[in-house]
This record gives structure tokens, C-alpha cells and sequence, in this order.
């Protein structure tokens, strides 16, 4: 069955929620490859709707635009007849009603500051290898890390350009960022750690995770509750018994 024309507003709005305001006109063959995959609208219209995003009208639309001036403006910039012009205007004024320009209004930067109100936790799980040519040691460490978010958090250069890209970025992709930050620098400060002597193995238990938790922490706007881990090794293997020679 054909969609209708709020049915395909509000899968636009679908997107916009995901990805952010300017998402449409900044990434429209893949609104287009999404409406037809996801939303099951048909090539015809999607077409429609990617020929109108890209061209210089998206931009004007506002709830109370008049009907009739927008659909003749459409008609005469994309070459629509006036029955694909009174769709694409009919949808598009859907979209942009004031109850949605009111609730994206609202969800403006509402993911950050409820991550900013949260606990930042996390698990750390890392893995290195001391390696010394005829034989090595694979190292293991956890932590469980507990932090709070200060406000210097929201001047982070990286951040602010995602939030500009998507200012309704969730709290959880905002967690998942700085956790994929932290845990990546962990990786770093535990292989130097491991690797660092060439001669002597490491004593994976004096790994002193709290003091790297904390270093990252004061440079990106954190403060530390809490940061527990416990490491192990596996041992000493000569490579021959892996049956290297």
C-alpha cells in the first residue's frame, strides 16, 4: 500500500531524530536509500524527495509557508508537475509543522546535558603481549571505572563538532564516545607498560590503572568516584612449545 503523505513525514522525522537537523539536505541520496529500505516508500517519491533536497528549497520551508506559493516554486525549480509538486509540499510542511520545530527545539543539546547529570561507568579490559624473541608473556587487565562529568566536558573540541553536526546526539552515543576515548588510551598507557622492558617481565599486578584513570580524567573533564582493576599474566611460553621452530 502507498504511504501517505504524513506516513513519509514522519519517516523523515524518524531520520532527523536519529541524525540531526541539517542530516537531510547534508546526506540525501542516503535519506533517499533509507526511505526506500526502511521506510518502504516507492523510488518515485523518494526520487522526488531527493531531487528536492538537493536543490535550494529545503531551507525555506517553514510551517506556515502558504501551499500554494511553495508548490509552484517547487513545480518550477525541480520540473514537477503540479501533482508531485503538491506532494513534496504537502510533506515537507508536515515535517516542518511547529509542534515538530517545537520538539526539536526542545531536544537541542538534551542528550548532553543529561550525560553531564549521569555517572559516567565503564569497563576496561585490556590485553598485552611481552614479547622477547624466544618466548613471551600475554598480559591481562580489568578495571571497573566510575567518573563524573564536569562542564569543562562540554568545551571538548570533538564533542562540539558532533553536537553541531547532531545536536540531538543521545546520551548514550555521548557515553560511548568518551568510552571509546578512555578505553583507547588505556590500551596505549597498558602496551607501554608491558612493552617496556626488554629484559624483565612485566608484574602485571603493579599496573597502577588509577593513576592513568586519573591523568585522562584532568585533561578531559572529569573527576574520579571511583577505579578498581586487577591484572594476571599467563605466564612465560618459550615460542618452541607453540611449535615455532
Amino acid at each position: 500500500m502507498a504511504k501517505t503523505d504524513k506516513e513519509i513525514a514522519y519517516a523523515l522525522k524518524e531520520i532527523i531524530d536519529k541524525n540531526g537537523p541539517e542530516y537531510l539536505t547534508d546526506a540525501p541520496f542516503q535519506v533517499f536509500k533509507e526511505l526506500i529500505a526502511s521506510a518502504g516508500i516507492d523510488r518515485k517519491t523518494a526520487g522526488a524527495i531527493l531531487h528536492f533536497l538537493v536543490s535550494s528549497l529545503p531551507g525555506d520551508v517553514s510551517w506556515d509557508s502558504d501551499f500554494e506559493s511553495l508548490s509552484g516554486t517547487i513545480r518550477k525549480e525541480c520540473s514537477f508537475n503540479k501533482k508531485m509538486a503538491d506532494r513534496i509540499a504537502s510533506i515537507f510542511l508536515s515535517l516542518y509543522s511547529q509542534d515538530n520545530k517545537e520538539e526539536w527545539k526542545e531536544k537541542n543539546r538534551e542528550g548532553l546535558s543529561q550525560f553531564l547529570k549521569e555517572e559516567f561507568i565503564c569497563t576496561w579490559e585490556g590485553f598485552s603481549i611481552w614479547d622477547v624473541g624466544n618466548g613471551s608473556v600475554d598480559c591481562h587487565y580489568k578495571a571497573e571505572i566510575i567518573l563524573s562529568p564536569g562542564k569543562a566536558v562540554s568545551d571538548d573540541k570533538k564533542l562540539v563538532q558532533l553536537l553541531e553536526k547532531n545536536p540531538f546526539m543521545k546520551k548514550e552515543d555521548i557515553h560511548d564516545f568518551f568510552e571509546k576515548r578512555l578505553c583507547k588510551f588505556l590500551d596505549h598507557e597498558f602496551e607501554e607498560y608491558c612493552t617496556a622492558e626488554d629484559y624483565y617481565e612485566p608484574v602485571v599486578e603493579d599496573y597502577e590503572v588509577e593513576y592513568d584513570i586519573s591523568e585522562w580524567s584532568r585533561k578531559n573533564g572529569f573527576e574520579v568516584i571511583s577505579a578498581e582493576g586487577s591484572g594476571y599474566d599467563d605466564g612465560y611460553e618459550p615460542k618452541f612449545r607453540r611449535g615455532w621452530y
